[in-house]
């Protein structure tokens, strides 16, 4: 297996756009004072104004990026792994470098940022397996 992508830029740049999507809905969430003080589900979320609407649109946007991506892969599957790996760990590095400098530091004892993480890494399997079947 070639752990190179195929099209590393843009891998790189579908990345940053799953990052800045919730980056700009947290801007969002944290400017409407109405938003900022649902308050947080002990275990599950932090913020569920933020994490429930991005995990839905996560559903939606990592298989729309990932097929976009592996449209002319010859391994969807293979690529599609790399693929995930690259989002995840991009993903993971920018939440780090927020969360961990900016914001509070206990948002990794929720529930909802491993799910997004987890869809991160498996839609875009997900996607090129399908595709590739």
């Amino acid at each position: 297996m070639n752990y190179k992508p195929y099209r590393p830029l843009k891998a790189i740049g579908y990345s940053l756009l799953i990052w800045a999507i919730g980056f700009v809905c947290g801007t969002v969430v944290f400017m409407t004072p109405a938003l900022s003080e649902i308050p947080s589900i002990e275990y599950v979320s932090k913020m569920p104004a933020i994490s429930v609407p991005l995990l839905i649109a996560s559903l939606i946007v990592i298989p729309y990026l990932s097929k976009r991506y592996l449209e002319n892969a010859v391994d969807k599957i293979a690529e599609a792994t790399v693929l995930g790996v690259i989002f995840l760990v991009i993903n993971v590095l920018l939440d780090l470098l927020m969360y961990l400098t900016i914001y509070d530091q206990d948002y990794y004892t929720y529930i909802s940022i491993w799910i997004s993480y987890a869809f991160i890494l498996i839609l875009p399997m997900y996607t090129g397996k399908r595709m590739q079947n």
